[in-house]
């Protein structure tokens, strides 16, 4: 029988700060363990003036909108209200841009097209810009995924540059978003690990578990490795490589003979994707805990007749990579993400922490709060990088 201490407990915080590694709670629902965050309190979601809205410098519309989310929400969900940021109506319509959002819309085979409604707010823009860019396997208009011949070149490149700004705009609120979601108030396990799928594919420029099977759009995941285009990933697709991971483990000779390229190709591209993550997550049998400091026998006097409290239990959790060296990507060190959600979708642990911090292995001992039998979906991912996820599920 495991036993965990009491301490404070720490918040969930995408914005990377060092600090020292928190210790669980075990007296809350929910334990946020992150290695790259200040150590404060989130306050009620539905504070304005809350320290989540301050650490993201966002007005207390937008904050509003993200504290609007429904539980456990969808994809669509979690980018359309980061799309309806109040900061993005300083991106408004131009009226050369109606014919190329209209056909980006109902053309390229997005998956969150907008029905019902004209396309005219600025929200409207930065949604369907940013699923264009994610779907862009499917679509002409370059690398941008953007209908060709819908637009003159200057309004292209203005447009172009536009949507650098709302790219990072959008990142920073989508990291609010999960931030809200997995506050005190929240505790919304599936909408955290939702929010961070999304700000990943946005992050990425391609969504997550887009083109890994047959079909259009095949793929897609190759895109993000530097060299490798439409055509390339689609030859590819074609003799079956659809992912990074498989790409990196193949011979310089065989990349060069299926998209029809020279030496030394195969070899550059087997250098940029050798620091690909390749994460691994094991979590051991969970065992019950005891809370030192002794029973509350008030506590329990009080809850008799009430719904019987969840009991505490020590689950022990490591994370690594298969890499031989410290995986790096686009020449940065990416940061990993852990979330653990419970049966009801109720967010039992957070961790974030750069992926050095897992050379060797990185074991914790997480307290997780449940049901006996319940069972526990765990999720390792990086948070820029699609194609990295590890999912691990459980019964405590």
């Amino acid at each position: 029988m495991a036993s965990l201490g009491q301490g404070a407990q720490p918040v969930v915080a995408l914005e990377p700060e060092p600090e020292p590694e928190p210790r669980p709670n075990p007296n809350t629902s929910a334990t946020f363990d992150n290695d790259n965050d200040n150590d404060n309190d989130n306050d009620d979601d539905d504070d304005d003036g809350s320290e989540i809205r301050v650490r993201y410098k966002l007005s207390i519309p937008t904050y509003r909108t993200l504290c609007g989310l429904p539980r456990a929400p969808e994809r669509r969900d979690v980018l359309q209200a980061a799309c309806q940021a109040h900061e993005f109506r300083t991106f408004p319509i131009r009226a050369e841009e109606r014919g190329l959002l209209r056909a980006i819309n109902e053309q390229t085979g997005i998956p969150y097209a907008i029905r019902g409604e004209a396309l005219a707010q600025p929200w409207h823009k930065v949604f369907l810009l940013a699923q264009a860019e994610m779907a862009r396997a499917n679509g002409g208009g370059g690398g941008s995924g953007w209908p060709a011949g819908r637009i003159s070149g200057a309004g292209r490149r203005a447009l172009a540059g536009e949507a650098r700004r709302m790219r990072g705009l959008l990142e920073q609120v989508l990291r609010c978003a999960a931030d809200v979601l997995g506050s005190a108030g929240r505790r919304d396990g599936r909408g955290v690990a939702v929010a961070l799928d999304v700000l990943r594919s946005v992050r990425a420029g391609v969504w997550e578990g887009a083109g890994t099977g047959a079909g259009a759009g095949a793929g897609a995941e190759l895109l993000q490795v530097e060299g490798i285009g439409r055509a390339y990933a689609g030859r590819l697709a074609a003799a079956g490589v659809r992912t990074v991971r498989r790409l990196a483990g193949m011979e310089f000779y065989h990349i060069e003979r299926v998209v029809g390229r020279n030496p030394p190709f195969g070899h550059e591209v087997l250098a940029r994707v050798s620091g690909f993550p390749r994460l691994t997550l094991r979590v051991g049998r969970a065992e019950r805990c005891v809370v030192l400091g002794g029973r509350d026998e008030k506590k329990e006097e009080n809850l008799k007749g009430k719904e019987k409290e969840k009991e505490m239990w020590a689950v022990r959790v490591r994370m690594g990579y298969e890499n031989e060296k410290v995986p790096s990507w686009r020449a940065r060190s990416p940061v990993v993400t852990l979330v653990m959600e419970g049966a009801d979708g109720r967010l039992l642990w957070f961790w974030r922490g750069g992926v050095k911090r897992l050379e060797g292995g990185k074991e914790i001992v997480v307290g997780l709060e449940g049901d006996r039998g319940e069972r526990v979906r765990a999720t390792l991912a990086c948070e820029e990088i699609v194609g990295t996820v590890v999912r691990h599920e459980f019964c405590i």
